[in-house]
């Protein structure tokens, strides 16, 4: 039987800022009840990350997922990363520049959203064009798999990070070149979209928005997004959220630390 949900903690390097290991410790000790499992880059050195959280379980992966952050993207659009985890229905993905505040996992788990992330908005704070960010985000794992593979041709226009070029074979080519070429992609790739493992620019929270979010998927409305997540204008959406903290959010010192500050080092923490 499948398990409700799981933490995955992407780390990619020995050196964590102080800021970072905040994050980090902040996620055991509020969601340490639940499955957390990091993710890192196989021979990675863990004893920053041990000085702080003394036992947890890592998963290592090829190095070349963690080596830009392209591959790092295509990750988080693979079948293999989600492959680690299908023993799980849902996955909570918490980037080192998260902060979690409260332990309401399962009520995020039980409301059957497909996705759900902290709400963008426009530069000037004033609109909310979409949802959602996704280094502290849920997602629901099956959803996120089928809909991958349904990505095959995006409109150049509105997406230009991934383009027709290189994936339509010319039939000018003598067959045995098309059959190389297709025998060396699928070698690559394996049962991966290559329409996105190709893509030469990719944010992979923007591609479930624009492409994934549509027919039967299940993207949480900009009030529950508001509730489980703030990065960008967090004193706008703190307003929005009638002055109540959300579970969780992203990017937390890059956007403002002064706003973050006080709640943050209510738990204890000297920033």
């Amino acid at each position: 039987m499948a398990g409700k949900v799981c933490i995955v903690i992407p780390v990619h390097s020995p050196n964590p800022e102080y800021y970072e290991l905040v994050s980090f410790r902040q996620c055991f000790r509020v969601l340490g009840n639940h499955p957390i499992y990091v993710i890192a880059p196989k021979g990675l050195d863990m004893t920053a990350y041990n000085a702080v959280v003394p036992e947890f379980e890592i998963k290592y992966i090829n190095p070349e997922w963690f080596a830009s952050k392209l591959n790092y993207n295509k990750l988080k659009l693979s079948q293999y990363f989600y492959s680690l985890f299908s023993q799980y229905m849902y996955m909570l993905t918490y980037e080192l520049d998260a902060f979690v505040f409260t332990d309401d996992l399962n009520h995020w788990c039980n409301k059957g959203y497909d996705y759900i992330g902290a709400p963008w908005l426009n530069e000037a704070g004033t609109e909310i064009t979409g949802i959602g960010n996704s280094g502290f985000s849920l997602r629901k794992i099956s959803a996120i798999q089928a809909g991958l593979k349904n990505v095959y041709y995006i409109d150049q226009k509105k997406h230009s990070a991934i383009r027709k070029q290189g994936f339509i074979m010319k039939l000018k080519k003598p067959i045995f070149k098309v059959l190389r070429v297709l025998a060396k992609m699928k070698s690559i790739f394996n049962n991966e979209n290559a329409t996105i493992q190709r893509a030469g620019f990719l944010y992979e929270d923007k591609l479930i928005h624009d492409y994934l979010a549509k027919d039967n998927f299940k993207m949480a409305p900009v009030e529950d997004a508001c509730r489980f997540s703030f990065e960008t204008h967090p004193d706008v959406l703190y307003r929005i959220n009638e002055g109540k903290l959300p579970m969780g959010c992203h990017a937390w010192w890059r956007y403002d630390l002064p706003f973050w500050k006080p709640f943050i080092e209510s738990y204890g923490y000297r920033l």
